[in-house]
């Protein structure tokens, strides 16, 4: 292959200058407009088509975002759906055992419809009441013997369950160890339970179950004894105030996320 001389460049570049400037001239006069025209006619329908179908991508990829978003949050409400049911399906195994250890109570089974709107109390509504032999003072267990308050108001098919933690709730309780007091809720307080007046010289430790009391003088009307309220906590360095003490206590319920519980309507007693 060969290659160009000098003079031939040259030749190519002094021609490439003077057409060139004979375009600019052309250009300054219009006499290029026709060909410009058909030059926009030629490339506009391609630029057009290049944009329509980087359009029609977007949208088909908006599309597609879409619709696994919809499968994604689809696929979360049936998650929790599921674990709802297996909550539901636990908590209704714990009541049978319930039932079997404590064969002469007469307990009902019923479903929780929803907690105070407000979040001002703690409480529950459930699906049965007066027609199915609820009154108010019945005591109410769940996940077992665990108590967690008591009925408070009753309508004909459905009733109100006041938490045992809420500030206006509490019941004749004592330590699994012994030592009688009674419980206090104190979730408006910052807190959950309290043992209080419980003896002075009694030695509650952390972690220690606390029952509702057989105490004739202590326990409350309509809830049986020996049942449970929850643990110690890690008592405050000022517990002990004159000649009773004041303890945490721990639910073992996580009240927010029950499905069935049961009243006692009859204790055997």
């Amino acid at each position: 292959m060969t290659t160009m001389n000098t003079r031939q460049t040259f030749l190519l570049v002094a021609l490439f200058v003077i057409t060139s400037l004979a375009f600019i001239q052309l250009d300054s006069r219009r006499a290029l407009d026709p060909v410009k025209d058909a030059m926009r006619g030629i490339v506009a329908p391609i630029v057009t088509q290049v944009g329509n179908v980087g359009t029609r991508g977007d949208v088909a990829m908006e599309r597609e975002i879409a619709a696994v978003k919809a499968e994604r949050d689809q696929l979360a409400a049936e998650n929790a759906q599921l674990k709802a049911a297996v909550r539901e399906v636990e908590q209704l195994r714990l009541q049978a055992k319930l039932q079997q250890d404590r064969a002469t109570w007469t307990m009902l089974q019923a479903r929780v419809q929803a907690p105070d709107p407000t979040n001002q109390q703690k409480f529950l509504t459930i699906d049965k009441g007066a027609k199915n032999g609820v009154e108010v003072g019945m005591a109410v267990v769940a996940q077992g013997p665990n108590y967690i308050g008591q009925v408070t108001e009753v309508w004909e098919e459905s009733s109100r369950i006041m938490l045992i933690i809420d500030v206006s709730q509490r019941v004749g309780a004592r330590l699994a160890d012994g030592g009688d007091g009674v419980v206090f809720g104190v979730w408006q307080n910052g807190g959950r339970l309290e043992l209080r007046y419980l003896d002075r010289d009694s030695d509650p430790q952390p972690g220690e179950v606390v029952l509702t009391t057989d105490s004739p003088t202590l326990r409350t009307a309509r809830v049986p004894g020996g049942l449970i309220v929850g643990r110690v906590g890690d008592a405050p360095p000022n517990a002990a105030k004159g000649d009773t003490q004041t303890v945490p206590v721990i639910p073992l319920v996580a009240f927010e996320r029950l499905e069935v519980l049961t009243v006692v309507l009859t204790d055997g007693s």
